[in-house]
């Protein structure tokens, strides 16, 4: 009897994993992929079509897009509560990676000298992506070990110092459109937060000197100028606002069903840039036209309501706050990107999130899926049968 007991706990524990892989969702994971697929499908059209064998922006995302898989899964085959004892760890490690940032290591990609990437010799990595993983998670298990007492001023403004730190340290990059990123991070956590309403009306009353200030002392000259182009391209459309205006003839002239695989004229003639990533929703605007564009729409949705329904069955308000972050910074991403395609948003930088090309966003954003399925797959409490 006391040899055979340990077989029978080893089939107890096989059982209740494969129990909680049958909590797997499915549908995140297949509306994850579909994204994935036509980002890689776009990027090959944005960067001319070359051959499927050859090192381009296209097959470099589906194979990173490969290595992402792995990663989704292995976050998800680990209980997501374990993150919440090493949240401080990892948060540490956030930071110190915007710290190298901001050190000789760090260095531009772009004509703004905004330096927020590391060279890791097989590719470039943007560290402010990754440490959306830990900052959400730091932020989740203060706000879970503090539960009600988030109601004190004090716990309220130490979770924004969470977020404020790697905030700042990417205004310094300086990268304003990731730094928009992270103060939706936080609010999209006063959603879970069990926080007094006065905060939040202070919060609100106070906005508008806030934005003011940041407008006059925080943003440089090019951002100040950036934002206004936005609104009205057509002031400078050779230079600041061309991009904007190109983007928006590539939309209109999708038609219904668009151009095709080679995309629309201002893609074939050159005339839209950085179509792989800042610009893709035109150039694929172009390629599948008005119906594909709100095929596209449907799987943002969906996905974000999946995000919502994790947060739904959580157990617990850690997995719950990663949940709603997790659906917040991805929706205010892809908002912000198409809207700086269609021009009601000014030009930022950001990713459409599974579809633009960049290896820090994609492995950022399926890590992240990895933890929204461990939550999932956690969420049921297993009885174990005595025999």
């Amino acid at each position: 009897m006391i040899l055979a007991r340990p077989q029978r706990m080893t089939v107890h524990a096989q059982s209740a994993t494969r129990d909680r892989w049958r909590d797997f969702d499915l549908m995140m994971f297949v509306t994850m992929m579909v994204l994935i697929g036509f980002g890689v499908i776009a990027i090959w059209s944005a960067v001319g079509l070359p051959p499927i064998a050859s090192d381009n922006p296209g097959t470099r995302q589906a194979a990173f897009s490969v290595i992402g898989i792995v990663l989704m899964f292995a976050a998800a085959s680990i209980d997501y509560r374990y993150l919440e004892s090493a949240a401080w760890l990892l948060y540490a490690g956030g930071i110190g990676l915007l710290l190298v940032v901001l050190s000789p290591l760090g260095y531009a990609v772009d004509n703004t000298g905004a330096q927020n990437w590391l060279n890791l010799g097989f590719t470039t990595i943007q560290p402010s992506e990754f440490t959306k993983i830990t900052t959400i998670i730091a932020l989740a298990a203060f706000i879970s070990s503090r539960g009600d007492e988030m109601r004190y001023f004090s716990n309220f403004v130490i979770a924004g110092m969470i977020v404020a730190l790697p905030t700042g340290l990417i205004l310094l990059g300086p990268d304003l459109g990731q730094a928009m990123v992270y103060i939706v991070l936080w609010a999209s956590s006063l959603f879970v937060m069990r926080t007094r309403k006065r905060y939040l009306v202070g919060i609100l009353v106070a906005l508008p000197a806030l934005i003011l200030f940041a407008w006059e002392f925080v943003l440089q000259d090019y951002q100040r100028d950036r934002i206004l182009l936005s609104y009205n391209p057509q002031d400078a459309p050779t230079t600041g606002g061309y991009q904007i205006i190109q983007a928006r003839i590539s939309i209109g002239a999708g038609g219904l069903f668009g151009s095709g695989l080679r995309g629309g004229t201002q893609s074939t003639l050159n005339l839209l840039g950085v179509r792989e990533s800042d610009f893709i929703f035109a150039h694929a605007s172009g390629m599948f036209g008005f119906v594909g564009m709100i095929a596209l729409f449907v799987c943002i949705v969906i996905f974000i309501w999946r995000c919502l329904k994790v947060a739904e069955i959580a157990r617990d308000t850690f997995g719950q706050t990663i949940a709603v972050c997790t659906a917040g910074v991805f929706f205010f991403q892809a908002f912000l990107n198409i809207g700086m395609n269609v021009g009601i948003m000014p030009v930022a930088g950001i990713t459409l999130p599974f579809v633009s090309a960049g290896v820090s966003s994609l492995w950022t954003f399926m890590v992240l899926v990895g933890i929204l399925q461990s939550i999932r797959m956690h969420h049921r409490k297993l009885v174990f049968e005595r025999r």
